[in-house]
């Protein structure tokens, strides 16, 4: 497994050629020959080719007037219960649109001619509305000013990090407190990004993931990427600004009808296609536990397999681009959200009782406040970017070949293929993307950083769990405060085991282990991870008392952080 590698913070621009935060030059100099600015420039004609694509799947899929009608009925039916609890970013004819369709279709309902053209008109009409809500831009001047915005703000994070424990801990490894940990497979990644398309899948738990993520790529020198967000979060005009510039497309998880879903495929597979790096999170949406992903949606994972079949079948097998799936794995030590995480985690697994709170994070001034805290809180976080692997989850050497797991070439034409012809498959294309699912899943569980935080929290919540008697989780979780102690003593034992499980993991390359973490001074690095672990909560999940004893303020939070290590085997070492 590669070693660490330091990125640093440089908050001036250099030349044209070079990113603003990273040694790393642009693998394309020019921002204006980047394929996401390139397929920008034409966003109508992309407007006009994903509305009639869609139209022709939905078709292809609906043969009779009678089959189209009940597409709409249904879409319309569920609009219309949408509008009833409008967004700020809903338009503001959302109701008298879905008046007219429907109206439109009951008339249509009383004169079947066996014709579908006039459905088909609704049908259009429903899609363009649909798709020019969806498409993204991108900004060539925005993107400039925000690769000088976000390394200004990354450093305000890392010169709060200034502690005397990380000072301690490291010595002469000073550099390190102007540095973001960013690991992993940079120079394959960027190789292969020359000539092929990249798809980057990164774990999702925190509402500044897309921030962290985009400012990894750039780092490491890589064009930007189309990448899906949230309609809610255009509701706050800050970030809505940002994001209506720098290619984001909308997202929004309210509308579940096939038609919306369509066309949100549809766009995703003709900007990879067209050559456009992409990025999404397959988790679909935030970890609530913060346990590393391992369930995924597999409707964009999808989009990825057509693009690539369309690459091939399209010019005959011969010169085609090949499309990359990158697996990101996003590790904090500090969550903002967590308290509201992990109760929704709680009330969905276990039925519990749980109030959760409405999002905190749905106003400009909210979510400004959100990024001043993380920003200047005391927190560690790394991107690492895993091994690249076609759209099958095969891992690719560093010429870009796909290969079996003896290390023999696969020639990924070959699964296109029907009696030696290129050819379509529904049921076999479902299956591939399945394997796909599972080889990001791995590669999740693999490049996962144990930082100091989370081996505190675990160790810590397993005693906690070891002092109550009980397998039953909800009722440690209310253990009474009187019993939420820990000698320092205990706690130091606990993480030295764990620390040297961790340890044998990374040497079999089933995790990565922060620097930190494996220390030669426990009792350094239990200070070091308390006093960073939660700082920003209102109640700490650890803290130190005067009495020299470990505090557990909050069960719930504790254990949101413990979670980010389970799955590891570890507890039968605590």
């Amino acid at each position: 497994m590669p070693k660490l590698i330091y990125l640093h913070i440089m908050a001036d621009q250099q030349d044209n050629s070079q990113s603003t935060t990273s040694p790393y030059k642009r693998i394309i100099p020019d921002i204006e020959d980047w394929p996401i600015h390139i397929i920008s420039k034409n966003r109508e004609q992309v407007i006009q080719s994903v509305v009639e694509e869609t139209l022709q799947n939905i078709i292809n899929k609906n043969a009779t007037e009678k089959d189209v009608h009940n597409e709409l009925a249904k879409a319309i039916y569920l609009e219309k219960i949408r509008v009833e609890r409008p967004w700020k970013t809903d338009p503001p004819d959302d109701k008298k649109f879905w008046t007219e369709v429907k109206n439109k279709l009951v008339e249509f309902e009383s004169h079947p001619d066996g014709n579908i053209e006039a459905e088909k008109e609704i049908l259009r009409r429903i899609i363009t509305r649909y798709v020019t809500e969806i498409v993204g831009n991108f900004n060539k001047g925005t993107y400039q000013f925000s690769e000088r915005f976000v390394p200004f703000a990354f450093n305000r994070l890392l010169n709060a990090s200034h502690s005397r424990a990380f000072v301690r801990l490291f010595g002469n490894k000073k550099d390190l407190l102007k540095s973001i940990h960013v690991i992993g497979e940079i120079d394959q990644l960027r190789n292969l990004a020359k000539d092929g398309i990249v798809v980057v899948v990164p774990t999702h738990t925190s509402n500044i993931d897309s921030i962290t993520v985009g400012w990894g790529i750039s780092a490491i020198g890589l064009p930007a990427c189309f990448y899906g967000a949230g309609l809610n979060l255009f509701s706050v005009r800050f970030l809505a600004y940002f994001m209506n510039r720098l290619g984001a497309y909308r997202v929004d998880r309210r509308k579940k009808n096939a038609v919306y879903l369509e066309a949100l495929k549809t766009y995703s597979t003709q900007t990879i296609y067209q050559g456009g790096h992409s990025l999404f999170f397959p988790g679909g949406t935030r970890s609530r536990s913060n346990v590393v992903e391992t369930q995924l949606k597999l409707g964009l994972l999808g989009t990825a397999l057509e693009a690539q079949r369309r690459q091939i079948i399209n010019t005959n097998g011969e010169g085609f681009k090949k499309v990359y799936v990158v697996p990101v794995t996003l590790n904090y030590g500090f969550v903002l959200e967590a308290p509201e995480l992990i109760d929704e985690h709680l009330r969905n697994v276990g039925k519990e009782r749980y109030f959760v709170p409405s999002d905190k994070y749905s106003s400009s001034y909210k979510i400004l406040k959100f990024l001043y805290r993380f920003i200047t809180a005391d927190a560690d976080f790394t991107i690492a970017f895993g091994r690249c692997m076609d759209i099958f989850g095969n891992p690719v050497d560093d010429n870009g070949n796909s290969l079996y797991q003896n290390g023999n070439v696969i020639d990924i034409r070959d699964y296109f293929k029907s009696k030696g012809e290129l050819k379509y498959d529904t049921q076999r294309d479902a299956v591939y993307t399945k394997m796909l699912s599972e080889g990001i899943v791995k590669a999740f569980k693999r490049n996962n950083v144990a930082l100091p935080e989370h081996v505190i929290a675990y160790a810590a919540f397993k005693l906690f769990q070891q002092k109550h008697h009980t397998s039953d989780l909800y009722s440690v979780l209310r253990m009474p405060e009187e019993f939420r102690e820990l000698s320092k003593d205990e706690l130091r034992e606990a993480v030295r085991k764990v620390v040297k499980e961790l340890t044998k993991l990374e040497h079999k390359e089933e995790i990565r282990v922060d620097p930190i973490v494996k220390a030669e001074d426990t009792d350094e690095l239990i200070d070091y991870a308390v006093k960073k672990l939660g700082v920003y909560h209102a109640k700490r999940p650890l803290l130190k008392t005067k009495k020299g004893m470990i505090k557990c303020q909050d069960m719930k939070l504790l254990l949101f952080y413990h979670n980010r290590l389970e799955g590891y085997g570890l507890e039968k070492h605590v």
